[in-house]
């Protein structure tokens, strides 16, 4: 014999065949959510890679115009006449240098805020989502309880 689960007292059916307990959760509806989930996770992911791939395409353009420079400084050097030009071609280059590093430094902490953003969209609608289902599942058992008291 089963037992009702709210009051172990009273018996859910006597003899014959028994009822089954009522499933804890539906798993068609738990793969959709899973299937939902695992969208969105793809969606994170591919924002995530497109953003390094900004960030690694942004770093090897500015090695690439430093390298340029720094060749062009060092010929530069070698060409100075005077103790006075390779002070001031040394100091063009340090002034220049720092300049060039800082706004690259400005420009990756810009993508990399822009690719945080772009990553986490998707979960945050997924989120939102799942909270929406949270609520409105408690609001139908709410309306259940209130139903079953009347």
């Amino acid at each position: 014999m089963t037992q009702d689960p709210s009051n172990s007292d009273k018996p859910l059916s006597s003899g014959g065949a028994e009822t089954a307990a009522p499933a804890l959760f539906d798993p068609t509806e738990t793969a959709a959510q899973n299937n939902r989930n695992m969208e969105f996770a793809a969606r994170a992911a591919r924002a995530y890679f497109n953003g390094a791939t900004k960030i690694n395409q942004e770093m090897i353009n500015f090695v690439n115009a430093r390298m340029k420079k720094d060749m062009e400084t060092a010929h530069m050097i070698v060409t100075c006449k005077t103790s006075s030009d390779l002070f001031h071609a040394q100091a063009n280059f340090l002034e220049e240098a720092v300049k060039d590093y800082a706004d690259e430094a400005s420009r990756i902490f810009h993508l990399a805020a822009e690719i945080t953003s772009e990553t986490l969209a998707p979960m945050e609608t997924r989120t939102g989502e799942v909270l929406e289902a949270i609520d409105a599942q408690a609001a139908l058992q709410e309306r259940k309880a209130t139903n079953a008291a009347e």
